[in-house]
């Protein structure tokens, strides 16, 4: 286990966050600690264990490969972890994994100045928008240390042993949207100020973590459905969006088949933006569902007119999938509003139109929820 080793997640003051990676076979941990003495410091730690002074046990029986200890003292200390693992059944391992340098808690000045976790939030397909706050210096004024410069910004899986890796070097926003997050663990992220402050010689302190965030991903039963589009792109008013970025981790996709001629869709559909506009406004249950637009009016000038009242998304015009999804919900007569599982794809409720339109019953409508 040589090539494992135990990683810092966050210092603070007094607590230090450790996860390792997960060993075959084990069904628990033990995980111990101990100061790191200065006579260690100048020793060689390739060992990735600290040297050879006393450890504590922290626990004999963690589950999971993240812990924190909490309660140190002296702030700017520095300590060893080790972490071994363990069998219900017995036959124990006497390997320990370890780390190559002692782990830190923040000075009290280092906590003062650092900054707050960033948010991050699913947005799309497997992407986040990761957003995060200037720190306000001490006093008022103008904005944090390193405000000008910009932000480095740091990431990693939320599985055992992932370590820290850098996004960017230096982002002049304070937000930015990341990709390609496939990981089903979820991932987080950190930031600090990019650039030294002319009175200090090392960089500022990293951020807490953000809590950790999933990218959301399109069904394999949503992407069969949607193959019909010739370049995969949905419209948002009168910008085209990717059916993964538009679609993905909806839990409902309501498939709203309309025209400007039917009196009664005219009647329905004032109602709808009503009640997506509410739902829209709600979390979670906001990013929950989707509505999309099958136009069955007879020209394209009509659509055009027609969708421009809807806040939701469309199907081209001129699209041969706009008559392929019709079909695949047998439209017969309009308007008709269909309640598709964005799971799977499947049908829940074969026309919602004068019916509750509640999130809550479609949930136990769908199979499986």
């Amino acid at each position: 286990m040589s090539n494992k080793k135990i990683v810092l997640i966050d210092a603070t003051v007094d607590s230090l966050t450790v996860s390792w990676p997960s060993v075959a076979g084990a069904d628990r941990y033990v995980l111990q600690f101990k100061p790191a003495l200065a006579s260690e410091l100048e020793e060689s730690s390739s060992s990735a264990d600290g040297g050879n002074g006393a450890y504590t046990t922290l626990s004999e029986n963690l589950r999971t490969t993240q812990a924190r200890k909490r309660n140190l003292t002296s702030p700017g200390s520095e300590f060893w972890f080790r972490v071994r693992p363990a069998s219900d059944g017995g036959g124990d391992s006497d390997e320990w994994i370890g780390h190559d340098e002692p782990f830190h808690l923040l000075t009290e000045e280092e906590e003062r100045v650092r900054m707050d976790a960033p948010s991050a939030t699913a947005d799309g397909n497997q992407a986040a928008v990761v957003r995060w706050k200037t720190k306000v210096s001490p006093g008022g004024g103008g904005g944090g240390k390193g405000e000008s410069e910009g932000y480095e910004l740091q990431m990693r899986e939320n599985d055992g042993g992932a370590g820290w890796s850098t996004v960017a070097p230096r982002l002049n926003g304070t937000q930015v949207r990341k990709k390609n997050l496939t990981s089903r663990s979820g991932y987080q992220f950190r930031v600090r100020p990019a650039a030294v402050p002319r009175d200090e010689k090392v960089a500022a302190s990293f951020s807490p973590p953000s809590d950790p965030v999933v990218g959301r991903v399109l069904s394999e039963g949503m992407k069969r459905l949607f193959s019909g589009l010739e370049d995969g792109t949905l419209l948002r008013g009168t910008k085209s969006v990717s059916v993964g970025d538009a679609l993905a981790g909806s839990e409902f996709v309501l498939l709203y088949a309309s025209a400007h001629w039917c009196g009664p869709c005219r009647q329905f559909t004032p109602q709808l933006v009503n009640w997506y506009r509410s739902v829209k406004s709600s979390q979670p249950a906001g990013s929950a569902v989707e509505v999309l637009f099958l136009s069955a009016d007879h020209d394209e000038a009509s659509f055009k007119s027609y969708y421009s009242s809807m806040p939701w998304l469309a199907v081209p015009y001129d699209s041969d999938a706009r008559e392929g999804l019709m079909a695949h919900i047998r439209v017969s007569g309009i308007p008709r509003l269909c309640v598709l599982d964005g799971r799977t794809g499947r049908i829940i409720e074969d026309n919602a139109v004068g019916k509750p339109m509640d999130v809550g019953r479609w949930r136990q409508l769908a199979p499986g929820k």
